[in-house]
């Protein structure tokens, strides 16, 4: 699987990169379903405008996308929180006909890389209940679940600290 994936860093700000993630996630939410279990607090149809308002314009973060065989199918987002030394992933997706496959697990483990090349102490995210694979996921890689933020979707933390996983 590796050597037909590629992850690569994107940016919002580059006009081009913006214009090719704006028709991948146009494409990827069609279904409410699959927007729902990326971003519940995200309205349908899909506003990608907003999309960048809400999450790309007030925050420093990083983006990237997985490619196999040169086409996006999927993309992954972390927020950096320097004052508190942790980062926190948000927007993780994989595009319907990839699922299942571990792209989700490649892109959690440049996360863990990141986080380890940058000595961040703490991770962390939020999941929708429903998403028990992603759960499973993220539970295998130590992450334990803290909170439910107020769209009623689990709030997980890893403490890099105490990780083996890296």
């Amino acid at each position: 699987m590796e050597n037909e994936i590629i992850i690569e860093q994107v940016s919002y700000d580059n006009a081009e990169q913006t214009r090719i993630l704006k028709a991948c996630l146009e494409n990827w939410f069609q279904n409410p379903k699959d927007l729902h279990l990326t971003n519940p607090s995200m309205v349908y149809p899909f506003n990608f405008n907003k999309w960048l308002d809400v999450y790309n314009s007030n925050m420093d973060s990083i983006t990237y996308i997985i490619k196999k065989n040169d086409w996006i199918i999927g993309h992954l987002s972390i927020q950096l929180r320097p004052l508190m030394n942790s980062i926190h992933i948000f927007h993780v997706f994989i595009n319907r006909e990839n699922r299942g496959k571990g792209y989700s697990k490649v892109l959690v483990e440049k996360i863990l890389k990141y986080a380890n090349s940058n000595n961040i102490e703490k991770i962390t995210l939020g999941v929708v209940k429903k998403n028990s694979i992603a759960i499973r996921l993220y539970k295998n890689y130590g992450f334990k679940i803290f909170d439910e933020n107020k769209v009623g979707s689990y709030r997980m933390k890893l403490d890099l600290d105490q990780s083996k996983n890296l």
